[in-house]
């Protein structure tokens, strides 16, 4: 046993009179500090909810550029106006080159108002009976705008 302990107490030739160095530069060389697995799990949920906040934020701004690029649609009763005009023609007596330069004048006024309207509004006209329900009907300020022009022109 007192062999054991003598054994015990010498490393590699070492009495015990001789101690070993411990000074705070000499223990600090040999030891390696590892981050605590709190510290990674920390850091883990910082950079996954930064992405998280990256994600949410370009789906946001995504749906906001999708929704300002989309084109209003509206639709125009095409039917509807050129018949009310072949009425309101048909009960004046004109003969027929002034039938034919007012229904010029009338082509002219409604291709040059239903295209001024989409460039102002930068819409799509759709005809009335391709739309069932749920869009904006432009008929009244289209036909106003016919009018104007048809009054206008000599």
């Amino acid at each position: 046993m007192q062999e054991d302990k003598h054994a015990l107490s010498t490393v590699e030739g070492e009495t015990m009179s001789e101690q070993p160095d411990l000074s705070e530069r000499s223990v600090r060389d040999g030891v390696t500090v590892k981050a605590s697995p709190g510290l990674l799990r920390r850091r883990d949920v910082r950079l996954t909810a930064f992405a998280a906040l990256v994600i949410t934020l370009s789906a946001g701004i995504s749906a906001l550029v999708a929704q300002a690029v989309q084109p209003d649609y509206v639709v125009f009763d095409m039917k509807g106006t050129i018949d009310t005009f072949r009425q309101q023609t048909a009960q004046s007596a004109l003969d027929k080159e002034k039938l034919e330069a007012l229904t010029k004048r009338f082509g002219s006024s409604l291709d040059a108002s239903l295209s001024d309207w989409q460039a102002a509004h930068g819409g799509v006209i759709l005809v009335k009976g391709a739309v069932v329900a749920g869009v904006t009907d432009i008929t009244p300020v289209i036909q106003a705008d016919i009018a104007r022009q048809m009054q206008a022109a000599p």
